[in-house]
C-alpha cells in the first residue's frame, strides 16, 4: 500500500499526554514533541496536506505554515480530537504521541493538600491505536514502539503491528542521548534502521513512497 505523499491527506499525533490527579495536578512524560514535528514537516515538504495533533511539546523544531495544526493537553482530549480526524478519513495515520499508559482510578476533588498521604491507584488507559485501522480502515498506519532497550522494542513492536494492525512499526530506543530505531512491516520482518531521528524520518516516507531530501 506504499504511495506517494502528493495530495495525500495525512493525520500525525505527537508529544506528551497527562492525565489528571487533582484539579491542578498531573501525571505525564518526558516526551519533546520532535519526532512529529520532524515528521509533520517532513510530510509537508513531499506534498501532503498535513493535520497535526500536538501535546504540550518542548521542542525548538518549527513548524511549516502550512501544517493544520490542533493541540491537546489531556489524554481525553486527544482521544476526542482522534476520534473526530478520523471520521475525515485520513489516508495516512502516524500516530506518534507519547500516549499515557495509566491514570489513576480515582481523581481527588480540588487540590490534594501538600502535607496529605494519598495512595494514588493506576488503572489502563484504552489503547487508541487500536481504534485506528477501525475507524480509518483505508489509511496506511504508521505506529511507535519506545523501550530502553532495542531488543524489547522489536518484539513490542511486532505484538503491534499485528494487534493494532499498523502497515509500519518503528521500534525506537533513546539512551544516554543516542537515537536508534528498526522499521517493522505488517508482516513483523525488519525492514530498514536508523540511527538518527533525521533519518529515521527520511526512512520511513521511503517505506511509504515518497522521498524527502531535506528534512
Amino acid at each position: 500500500m506504499a504511495t506517494p505523499l502528493v495530495n495525500k491527506r495525512v493525520l500525525i499525533t505527537s508529544g506528551p499526554t497527562s492525565v489528571p490527579v487533582d484539579d491542578v495536578r498531573v501525571i505525564t512524560n518526558r516526551s519533546t514533541g520532535e519526532m512529529g514535528r520532524l515528521i509533520a514537516n517532513a510530510c509537508a515538504k513531499a506534498g501532503a496536506r498535513v493535520s497535526l495533533l500536538e501535546g504540550a511539546v518542548t521542542t525548538t523544531v518549527p513548524l511549516l505554515k502550512n501544517i493544520s495544526v490542533r493541540k491537546f493537553f489531556l489524554f481525553d482530549e486527544l482521544d476526542r480530537l482522534l476520534d473526530a480526524e478520523l471520521k475525515k478519513a485520513p489516508e495516512v495515520v502516524i500516530h506518534a504521541a507519547a500516549v499515557s499508559d495509566f491514570r489513576p482510578r480515582k481523581i481527588f476533588k480540588g487540590k490534594i493538600g501538600s502535607s496529605d498521604k494519598q495512595t494514588i491507584r493506576l488503572v489502563p488507559t484504552k489503547k487508541l491505536v487500536v481504534g485506528i485501522k477501525k475507524a480509518a480502515p483505508g489509511a496506511f498506519l504508521v505506529a511507535f514502539k519506545l523501550e530502553p532497550v532495542m531488543a524489547r522494542a522489536l518484539r513490542g513492536a511486532r505484538r503491534l503491528a499485528t494487534s493494532s494492525d499498523c502497515d509500519l512499526v518503528v521500534a525506537n530506543v533513546v539512551s544516554g542521548g543516542a537515537y536508534q530505531a528498526l522499521f517493522v512491516d505488517r508482516a513483523r520482518a525488519v525492514r530498514a534502521s536508523a540511527s538518527s531521528k533525521v533519518e529515521a524520518v527520511r526512512k520511513m516516507l521511503s517505506l511509504m513512497g515518497a522521498t524527502v531530501n531535506n528534512v
